[in-house]
Parts: structure tokens; sequence; C-alpha cells
């Protein structure tokens, strides 16, 4: 059962936007999954954003970004991936990040897009609205594997970080980092990660964004709210998220994703490959790359100068996708 989270004492503009509802389903008995939406107030939207979160994140972190979806009209959908957010946790210590395989989170993904998104995106006179995905590192992936298993359904992408390889590995030849992640998850699947643990406040060795304030909200929603704290990844997770990288990186794989898309890579980063974004996303038929070298991990949550320059990048992606060319849409 879904229930509301404790608004801490923060700034209006991080807080629920006016007519936030709150969802849920289980595609798989017990396995619920939450999910929130918003719409703007007084117009039928433009575009539907549709956002993917990185590991550990949840819904109320991207409220800003909801309500500036609405201030720009285009209505918003957010899901808490299993094993975070109020979503069904995965191991006796809630806090640990485990994964039973990104496929399953893939197939929530399209459960949620065809069960309920897809139902709300058509309006009596204007039909169908378009659906533009924005998605951060873990989810980034996700979304990339989403597009090529089903490449008529978003119209364009934005990935933040993408977490196409990980930094952990990048001395290792993938296939071993593979080899080695399968082994760990043999024997250690459920144990945290070295230098893993529960969380603490302000524990995180590299910061994740360079705003003084945007860096605080994890934090302030965590000590509010117990239940949706995280601390770090175990070895199965780490396995399945090597495991997802590998198959993204095959050019079989990327250079058949057509979907227009939009890079933003931060250069103080401390969790995912860069290197190898870069070698997948130039190779890629329709994305653009933009470099960020002032900013840490999480642009989203970045300065307004990096987070606007990002968010102007993905308005004029959508503006020449969906808002300048209706007439191009594809069908549902």
């Amino acid at each position: 059962m879904i229930t509301e989270t404790t608004t801490p004492n923060i700034e209006d503009r991080f807080t629920k936007p006016k007519g936030w509802r709150w969802h849920s389903f289980e595609r798989i008995k017990g396995r619920e999954i939450r999910f929130g939406s918003v719409f703007p107030q007084d117009s039928i939207p433009d575009a539907v954003v549709v956002c993917l979160q990185g590991v550990g994140e949840f819904s109320e972190k991207y409220f800003e970004l909801a309500r500036w979806c609405n201030e720009n009209n285009m209505a918003f959908w957010i899901m808490d991936w299993a094993g975070q957010g109020k979503s069904s946790r995965y191991l006796p210590n809630p806090q640990k990040r485990h994964s039973s395989g990104f496929n399953e989170d893939i197939d929530d993904l399209h459960y949620l897009v065809m069960e309920y998104i897809k139902h709300s995106s058509v309006h009596p006179d204007k039909g169908r609205i378009p659906l533009a995905m924005m998605a951060h590192s873990m989810g980034a992936n996700l979304g990339l594997h989403y597009l090529k298993q089903h490449p008529d359904m978003f119209e364009c992408a934005a990935f933040s970080a993408p977490m196409l390889g990980i930094k952990k590995f990048e001395k290792l030849p993938q296939h071993m980092a593979y080899v080695l992640s399968a082994l760990l998850k043999i024997f250690a699947g459920k144990k945290y990660v070295p230098d893993g643990h529960d969380w603490s406040k302000g524990s995180k060795d590299h910061p994740l964004s360079s705003d003084p304030i945007r860096s605080l909200i994890n934090d302030q929603w965590f000590e509010k709210n117990p239940d949706l704290l995280y601390g770090d990844v175990t070895f199965g997770w780490l396995f399945e998220a090597q495991k997802s990288c590998l198959e993204l990186q095959k050019k079989s794989m990327h250079s058949n994703i057509t979907t227009p898309c939009l890079f933003g890579i931060p250069a103080h980063e401390h969790l995912v490959d860069n290197n190898i974004s870069r070698k997948i996303i130039i190779s890629m038929k329709n994305a653009k790359l933009i470099d960020y070298p002032d900013s840490c991990h999480e642009i989203l949550m970045e300065k307004d100068k990096i987070r606007g320059d990002y968010l102007d990048n993905f308005y004029k992606l959508v503006k020449e996708t969906i808002i300048d060319k209706p007439e191009t849409l594809k069908p549902f």
C-alpha cells in the first residue's frame, strides 16, 4: 500500500506539485511498484515526459523537475524501480540495493507505459500526446534497452550521466569484469560491494552535485522518511548492471537505436565510465553529446547554469521532434 511521505523543511520548488497523484501496480505478485504523475493544470500538454531514475533514487527527488515540465506544458510521470523508493525491496535489509535482473525493470516500465501512461496520453480534441523519455544513470541504461525493444513508443529521449560502463571496472576488459562480477555474485551476491554500507548522513565519498542546496535534497528526504533509505549496492546488483552494460556495448545493440537522443556527460564522474559512453554515443545514428566540464554526476541536481542548459537542450529536442512536427508522430 502506497503511503504519503513527510515533506522536509525545504523550498517550495522541491515539494509536491499541485495535482500530483500517487499510484501503484503489481505486475508480479508481491512486487509493488510505486509511480506518480502530474499534468499541467489549465492546458492540454504538448508532450508527456517519462522520467527514469538512477540507482537508489526516489520520485520525491524529482518534484522540481516535474514542476519545470508542467511550466513548459508537459505532463510528467515517474516510477520507483523495484528495490528503491517506496517500491518493494529485495532483501531483509531494505537498504541493500539488490536486483533480480534488469529485464524485470524493463518489463515493469513497459507495463507502466502500456497500462497507464498510454491510455492517459490521448485527448479527445488533440488526439495522441507523444512521449519523451528523460533518464539518469542506471535509468539511462534501462531506457536505452527499452528504446531498442520498443522503438515506436517514444519520440525522443535525453540521458544524463548514462551508465553504459561502470567506473569500478574501467581498468579491466569488459568481459573479464563480467566474469569477475558473476563469480562475486555466486559467492557473495547479497552482500554489499567493498566499502558499501547502510545510509548515514553525509557518508558519500564524492559529491553528486556542486549545488549547495540541491546537494542536500537526498539526505533531507531520508531523514524524514526512513522507508526511502538506500545504502549501497550488492554484488548481485553489480553483476546485473555489468551484464546490462555489456549488452548495450554491442554495436548491433546501440547502433540500431534510431530514436533522437540527447546525452549529457559530466566531467566530475566517479560512478560511470565516460570513455565507454562516448564510444557508444558517437556510433549511434541519431544522438547528440553535450559535455559539462563543471558538473558532477547528477546534472539534473546541479547548479542552475548547468541544469538549465541541459533542460534547455532537452526542450529544444522535444520541440524539434514533437511540438513542431505533429504530422510525423508514430502511432502507439
